[in-house]
């Protein structure tokens, strides 16, 4: 596999195509002792896609992951306010997925900061998005906040709960 940075590019087929995933579980969020926590709990199975916004930030990378050729997935990482690398996107095709695809991105964006002097990595994703949080959660990213009321106003997503995790360098 090799990560390359997509240069000009716009949207790909991986924006497009395979941008949603499948889950039949959700987590809870609460409080325990002034820790969040994430409980799992079964639901219908469900499956989610997302809108592809097909004008990314001028200040926003994009870097694919290829394997054989083939584009296999995708990260866009762009420098925060606050010395933070943000992880603004990451897809892997389905036929890549559950192949270490992702964790190489994730591992790819670690560097990125690294090399950049920022002081960690942050994201934002779902509560219904059990799989990637997993993943990232799997990958050193702990959970730093969550907001109920993000998507408040989007009708189809309001009943989703945003959480934001971070990654931050062993000191």
């Amino acid at each position: 596999m090799e990560i390359v940075r997509l240069h000009d590019e716009g949207p790909c087929r991986l924006d497009h195509e395979e941008n949603g995933f499948s889950s039949n579980e959700v987590f809870d969020v609460s409080i325990v002792d002034g820790e969040i926590q994430l409980a799992a709990r079964s639901v219908e199975h469900f499956t989610k896609t997302y809108e592809s916004d097909d004008s990314p930030a001028d200040d926003v990378e994009s870097y694919g992951a290829f394997v054989n050729g083939t584009l296999a997935g995708k990260i866009e990482l762009a420098t925060a306010w606050n010395d933070l690398g943000s992880i603004e996107h990451i897809v892997v095709s389905r036929e890549f997925r559950q192949s270490g695809i992702a964790t190489a991105l994730l591992d790819f964006a670690k560097t990125w900061a690294e090399d950049r002097q920022l002081k960690g990595l942050r994201l934002e994703t779902q509560t219904n998005n059990v799989a990637a949080c997993k993943l990232y959660l799997r990958n050193g990213f702990e959970v730093g906040g969550f907001d109920r009321f993000v998507y408040r106003t989007q009708e189809q997503v309001s009943n989703e709960t945003a959480l934001y995790l971070y990654w931050f360098p062993e000191r």
